[in-house]
């Protein structure tokens, strides 16, 4: 080979190496990849064809399964679906492990990952939410430093969040139920949509069908959390509410899947445990029901049942409407897949979608990469040279165009002093009560260390009457050796705010402050989420809050709605981790009374 002749990079497998911490770590063209391997899977199995082209065979990958919470189905597929590899099988006892010794998990995988020489591949099921997120950022960066192959992480479910792999099997039985058209599908749910985590990872799993109607049954207690429900409507599902199978069953368009759920009326309160009984009663299958479902019907539970109290009777094992048998094997041929993907035998024969686009759960609107790149740093992390953060922040601050010289009024308009140079914050908590005004200015003060002297007011806000905005003048503030976490934290506490550089007695340069696209790396915010793998509660010390806007378009000051409205109070933030959704005040610490977006 000559010399000159450029070195031919592989090309990445495009599975190798990944996480699948959510449903739509999987694009639609992989899921859909995923469905067809497995259907190649099954067939051939029921042909006794050989299978060897299916299997990994790789003894040095090793699958470990980590089950904080029990199981069985889920753990057990997984662990058989690793044999059928030929690869490396460790089950690890969370109950006589480390983690009995308050260690994080953070700590367990950097030392199961030295203890194999080929890839390591982590299923794992947790109380804690976004654990796999986590691990996919940490270990990713742990094992690239050390030239450890790329671990991948499977969530095998985590607290009410998600269950992905669950999820593909159902869609596959699903799609198996009717025949491989993807047109559309008409679906019941029913049960516990509260606490039900499959049923959470179906608001993305249905996206394989171009018209998606559920309806969605359960009484108010045990009802689908509106943030699902709302991301449902905003793909375009058809969605309609019963709080009964009988309320169901009185009208004329019922579906032919109905996919049950067991009632975790355990995690409820004692009011709702006193009302067991109607709540069961409500959405629990009984024999004079039979003649109001259409023909074909198939019902669907991810299992296990409630042996003393089963919403579906034990009575409907041998009848035609039994489809959770077959959709609890699929549950094996499926993972049998997932992990052939993750690690490294599927993928080759890969054609991908160029029209198929990953989008966060969290928000319909904001889109991610499928698969993270080291390489590219953050955008905090880019080195802006020698343009000040002011301007190269243009992500959340825009520079307005100053109209006159700053006079005397501006500052007089609240009781303050004018300043030749420095620095006013005008506009703060506009909309607000005047309490809530003025904790939001002190906030302001603290958070970003303006503790000089200068002065502060609360003025009434003439676009919404009868409430109040803030008014902050500091002197002597050089503005230009701010870098963008200043910057970010003004414009996430106060978004709507207008910032002005004071410079020789005239106003020099104006900005207004939009909501910031992300918001980490501070001691002052938490995720309200208990159950999050960031929540100090959980004790996962090297894991920091990390919030994402969950819009990906600027957030439009001047906007009919934005004038009709508090900067700030129709924009959410998601939690990357869990992805439960924050308004921009309830991220920080502080306690604001009555604040209210």
């Amino acid at each position: 080979l000559d010399a000159s002749t450029p070195e031919v990079k592989p090309k990445p497998h495009p599975f190798q190496g990944r996480t699948v911490a959510i449903v739509n770590d999987l694009t639609l063209s992989e899921q859909w990849y995923l469905y067809h391997k497995t259907r190649e899977l099954k067939e051939s199995i029921r042909q006794g064809t050989s299978l060897d082209r299916f299997r990994l065979r790789n003894a040095e990958s090793a699958v470990y399964t980590i089950f904080m919470e029990d199981s069985t189905r889920t753990k057990e597929s997984f662990r058989n679906a690793a044999e059928f590899h030929g690869m490396k099988v460790n089950v690890f006892d969370a109950k006589t492990s480390s983690f009995q010794k308050n260690e994080t998990i953070t700590d367990t995988i950097k030392m199961l990952c030295g203890y194999s020489t080929g890839q390591s591949l982590f299923v794992i099921r947790s109380k804690v939410e976004g654990v796999c997120r986590w691990l996919e950022e940490s270990i990713g960066e742990y094992c690239r430093t050390r030239g450890y192959p790329r671990a991948s992480f499977i969530n095998a479910g985590d607290g009410r969040h998600e269950h992905p792999s669950q999820e593909f099997l159902d869609e596959f039985s699903f799609l198996e139920q009717k025949g491989w058209d993807t047109s559309s599908i008409h679906l019941v749910l029913l049960g516990d949509l509260f606490h039900g985590r499959t049923v959470h990872s179906k608001v993305d799993g249905l996206r394989i069908y171009r018209k998606v109607y559920v309806d969605l049954i359960a009484p108010a207690e045990l009802a689908l959390p509106k943030m699902y429900e709302d991301r449902m409507l905003a793909k375009g599902y058809v969605v309609r509410k019963f709080s009964s199978i009988d309320e169901y069953l009185e009208q004329d368009k019922v579906a032919k899947t109905w996919y049950f759920t067991r009632l975790q009326l355990e995690r409820m309160g004692d009011k709702v445990l006193d009302k067991q009984l109607d709540l069961r009663s409500a959405v629990t299958f009984r024999q004079d029901m039979v003649p109001k479902i259409p023909p074909g019907t198939k019902f669907f539970h991810p299992l296990p049942r409630d042996a003393r109290f089963p919403t579906l009777p034990f009575w409907l094992d041998n009848s035609e409407l039994n489809g959770w048998d077959q959709q609890s094997q699929n549950g094996y041929f499926t993972r049998i897949v997932l992990l052939g993907m993750m690690g490294g035998q599927f993928g080759d024969d890969f054609v991908p979608d160029s029209q198929a686009v990953r989008k966060m759960p969290a928000s319909p609107e904001l889109t991610s990469s499928p698969r993270l790149d080291p390489a590219k740093p953050p955008l905090d992390a880019l080195d802006i040279g020698f343009q000040s953060a002011l301007h190269a922040a243009s992500d959340f601050i825009k520079e307005v165009e100053v109209d006159s010289k700053l006079g005397e009024s501006s500052s007089e308009e609240v009781g303050l002093v004018p300043i030749q140079n420095g620095i006013i914050i005008k506009n703060v908590a506009a909309g607000q009560k005047i309490e809530n005004v003025w904790e939001v200015m002190y906030m302001v003060r603290s958070i970003l260390n303006l503790h000089d002297v200068g002065g502060q007011g609360v003025s009434h806000c003439q676009q919404f009457p009868g409430t109040a905005s803030g008014f902050i003048s500091v002197p002597d503030v050089d503005i230009d050796k701010w870098g963008r976490q200043p910057l970010k934290r003004l414009a996430a506490i106060a978004p709507g705010s207008i910032l002005q550089v004071v410079k020789d007695g005239h106003l020099d340069t104006e900005f207004r402050l939009h909501v910031p696209p992300r918001v980490y790396n501070f001691k002052d915010i938490i995720c309200k989420n208990e159950a999050c793998v960031s929540h100090p509660k959980n004790l996962q010390h090297e894991v920091m809050p990390y919030f994402e806007r969950c819009d990906e378009e600027q957030d439009d000051m001047e906007s009919p709605s934005a004038k009709a409205s508090p900067a700030g109070s129709k924009v959410a933030f998601a939690c990357k981790y869990c992805e439960t959704q924050h308004t921009f005040w309830e991220i920080w610490k502080y306690k604001l009374t009555g604040y209210t977006s």
